[in-house]
This record gives C-alpha cells, structure tokens and sequence, in this order.
C-alpha cells in the first residue's frame, strides 16, 4: 500500500472508530489478513503389484486451494514413498463470499496407467486427524480396484470424509 493510500485508509478508520465499534471495523479489513491454511498432512505409503514391492513408480501430489500446489516422489526399493506436509498463507478464508474448498490429488503413474491412491476435498481450512491418521500409512495394492469410501470426520461427526482410493488403511 503506498503512502498516500496508508494515510487515506488511516483517516477513514478514525472517522469510523467513534461511531463503529472496533469489531466492525476489524472485519471490514479482515481481507488483508493472512491465514493459515492447511492443505496436507504428512504422506507416507506403500506401493505394491501383486503383493511384491514395486521401486521407481513416479508418485504425484496436487493440492488445489487459491491455486495449484504440485510436487512429486518416487518410491524406493521397498515400495515406499512420502510427502512432507504442506501448509500456506492465504487472504481467502478473510473473504466472506470465499466458498474455495480444499482438493488433494495423490496418484501414481505405473506402466503407462495412471492409479488414484487418493482424492478428496475439503472445506476445512484446519488438520483433519482421520486424513493425518490414514494417510500417514496408505498400502497402495496397483491391482486393488478403486473405490469410494466414506471416512469417519472425527472434528464433526454428521460430515464424514468422502474418499476415491485404490489403497487401503488399518481403521
């Protein structure tokens, strides 16, 4: 913000803050404040194929809030592979008409196809302890169809997890 600006937005505040309490006035800027968004707890799994460990499988991670977040792995001899866990600053959660949700896109690509090992989304800005728990150990079986699953939502009961995987999780 320039000078002129700064000095502007200053004058009106103190015009306001006679005859507004501080609260209103701390939510009409509230657009400027940063956030703290979580995106993705840590990764960690496995990749197998009939059972046997399967080494240099190119794992992606996309992470879709206010723009895309990409980053990539590859698994190592025993099949596994991680994802360090990813936090960020946005303005998007201080705009009241915001309806941004949070999508995370885990997939391999194996032979030339490529497997969904993990998708959901989420409004939630906060850690999920269903998602920190589940994907701390996913066992990606290349074989194990993809399903749909709907995971127990600790933080709010009556919103479970909805979840697209061909992995699988100890419940």
């Amino acid at each position: 913000m320039n000078t002129s600006n700064l000095r502007k937005a200053c004058l009106f505040i103190s015009i306001l803050a006679p005859t507004y309490p501080a609260q209103v006035i701390a939510d009409m800027f509230s657009w400027f404040k940063e956030y703290d968004v979580h995106l993705s707890p840590v990764v960690k799994g496995k990749i197998t194929f009939n059972g046997n460990p399967v080494a240099n499988v190119k794992v992606f991670r996309e992470l879709d809030y206010d723009t895309s977040y990409n980053d990539d792995t590859s698994s190592n001899e025993m099949g596994q592979f991680q994802f360090a866990e990813k936090n960020i600053k946005s303005r998007q959660p201080g705009n009241k008409l915001n309806q941004s949700t949070i999508r995370q896109v885990i997939s391999a690509d194996y032979q030339g196809k490529t497997y969904v090992l993990w998708y959901t989304s989420t409004p939630s800005i906060t850690p999920h302890a269903t998602f920190q728990r589940v994907l701390s150990n996913l066992n990606c079986e290349l074989t194990s169809p993809e399903e749909k699953f709907s995971l127990a939502n600790i933080e709010h009961h009556d919103f479970p997890h909805g979840v697209v995987s061909i992995c699988r999780w100890a419940d």
